[in-house]
């Protein structure tokens, strides 16, 4: 095939991690994504280890993602040696991983996303023109922060949540100190909100598509058992090898996933398109009022769902803090062998992490991310914005790779968590 035009860029800007692309334009219009970071080999390292050493490995497979990488695999360690944890470590573990939602959601709104809407290189060039806007994101980035410094004793892979519960509970103090930082941080994402509704999605990438994300437990929650797509299907966690293939992609170091062999996505707006209904608060009141940005067809629309998410999840932090009373308590205790699953909702979507333990020892781990999960799906919105921008008529092929790299972004990919590999 005569290739008319190719578009390379070997490195993606404002992703988390390290990846490139490929679009050949010509009879067919097609895109590569190159995941260029290497495999890591966690599944690996986490074989022939102590059950209750193996949530800290895991949490080093992403700074980003190291509170879903603790907390999935504590879940599924659990759940293999039934383990049963109180109601109240289930409620300081929502908090925990609520706030690592809304630092991992402001991180990629302003620093990823909004130079693009507002036509800037980078974040550090559009603060010089939104100053108050870089101090909303940095509050609210900082409020998710503190929450997870605080329950978790350490901002980035906290080694506070074990196996059983935690290692020390929060004062008091702290909590109140997580309900005034809260309340503030609710005015600044609604605000972000009400920011965002000024932009409109490139119709080249409406398809449609299906949405995976968990059933939670209760509430809008980001723990469950069970797996709902968008088509009404729905499975429980421990069949999920007969619903979500993997596949090799021969010129990338990810996987590719697909759903009744087809690509699918996950992520914020996935669990907004499946569980919206779930939704209370201000940030009800905010999807009523925006509805039409809540659109599942079009990928841009994640952005958007991430920005209502975060005044959903600073909400449930403070409603949380203002409701619980800490008492002391004993780690649970369990099993010493068993075979367990886990799935959660991570920022960019389902985390799925299966473990084998034997004598306390684990034997077998296989972990599926979000970004594996979606990425040939990005693929596919890197092609429909190619085509349409040429098919329109559009020839600057600059342009065109910049708008290839906006749709890639709205994924919100993590590249170092998309690199993993296992062989039972």
């Amino acid at each position: 095939m005569k290739i008319e035009r190719e578009i390379r860029n070997d490195h993606l800007a404002r992703i988390e991690g390290k990846a490139g692309v490929v679009v050949e334009i010509g009879e067919k219009i097609n895109a590569r994504i190159n995941v260029t970071e290497g495999p890591r080999f966690f599944e690996v390292l986490a074989r022939n280890r102590k059950y209750e050493d193996v949530p800290s490995i895991c949490s080093r497979i992403c700074s980003f993602c190291s509170i879903p990488h603790k907390l999935t695999p504590i879940e599924a360690i659990e759940n293999a040696l039934s383990i049963e944890v109180s109601e109240q470590t289930k409620e300081i573990r929502n908090m925990l991983y609520f706030g690592n939602v809304v630092e991992s959601h402001a991180l990629h709104l302003l620093l990823f996303v909004l130079p693009d809407y507002l036509g800037f290189a980078d974040a550090f060039s559009m603060a010089k023109n939104y100053q108050d806007l870089m101090k909303k994101g940095l509050l609210l980035k900082n409020f998710g922060a503190m929450v997870q410094e605080i329950i978790g004793k350490r901002e980035i892979h906290p080694e506070n949540p074990v196996v059983g519960g935690f290692g020390k509970l929060p004062e008091e103090k702290e909590i109140k100190k997580i309900i005034y930082g809260g309340k503030e941080a609710v005015r600044a994402s609604i605000e972000l909100v009400d920011f965002m509704v000024e932009y409109e999605y490139p119709s080249f990438m409406n398809m449609e598509r299906n949405h995976l994300s968990i059933k939670p437990y209760s509430g809008y929650g980001v723990y469950g058992d069970e797996i709902v797509a968008s088509d009404g299907n729905k499975f429980k966690i421990n069949e999920y090898k007969n619903n979500i293939e993997e596949r090799v992609i021969p010129y990338s170091f990810s996987k590719g996933s697909y759903y009744k062999n087809s690509p699918f996505m996950v992520g914020a707006l996935s669990r907004l398109v499946n569980n919206g209904s779930l939704i209370d608060g201000s940030a009800k009141d905010l999807l009523n009022k925006y509805s039409n940005f809540i659109r599942a067809d079009n990928c841009f629309a994640n952005n958007f769902a991430q920005a209502v998410e975060m005044v959903y999840f600073i909400e449930k932090i403070v409603e949380i803090a203002e409701k619980i009373k800490i008492k002391k308590e004993e780690k649970a205790k369990g099993g010493k062998s068993g075979h367990g699953f886990a799935v959660t909702e991570a920022p960019r979507g389902i985390l799925i992490y299966e473990v084998e333990i034997e004598d306390e020892i684990v034997k077998y781990m296989n972990v599926i991310t979000p970004t594996a999960m979606f990425l040939p799906m990005m693929e596919r919105d890197a092609e429909n914005m190619a085509r349409g921008m040429w098919n329109n008529g559009y020839r600057d092929v600059e342009l065109i790779g910049k708008k290839v790299e906006m749709a890639i972004r709205a994924y919100d990919p993590c590249i170092s968590c998309s690199v993993h590999a296992v062989k039972k």
